[in-house]
């Protein structure tokens, strides 16, 4: 094999591996809580809840998927696979949830690609949750 043969070979060798590295995005949503006293969450996957200052609800979510192309990735994330929405169950309480919450395995050709999606939120300081982390309240005035 002569080295330039060598060197292609090399080069397509690389070209395929990092076609399926680990890829990682994270995508920002932002909730108005406007008149909302109660705030319910039905989010799917693991989340933390943390104070700040802002008066509106941000949602930061992470995906890290391994094992895929970025295509597939941007598939996923156009199919909403991670988004949160938000309906408003009365005047005073609102409920964020995971607009897809059956997220099957992801299979390509190659096998079953390892996905973790982590959600950050980010509550006003003028609400406190409960322990379950599932409902935000708004202080008393």
């Amino acid at each position: 094999m002569s080295l330039r043969s060598l060197f292609v070979s090399l080069a397509l060798l690389l070209a395929c591996e990092t076609a399926y590295a680990q890829m990682e995005r994270t995508m920002y949503q932002v909730f108005e809580l406007d008149s909302a006293k109660v705030v319910d969450l039905d989010l799917a996957g693991i989340y933390e809840l943390q104070v700040w200052a802002g008066s509106s609800i941000l949602v930061e979510t992470n995906i890290q998927i391994s094992h895929a192309s970025p295509e597939i990735l941007d598939f996923l994330i156009k199919q909403g696979r991670y988004d949160v929405v938000a309906d408003t169950i009365s005047e005073t309480v609102v409920r964020i949830k995971t607009r897809i919450r059956d997220r099957k395995p992801i299979k390509t050709p190659d096998g079953e690609c390892t996905e973790i999606a982590t959600t950050k939120l980010f509550v006003p300081d003028t609400f406190i949750w409960t322990e379950d982390k599932k409902t935000l309240n708004r202080k008393p005035q």
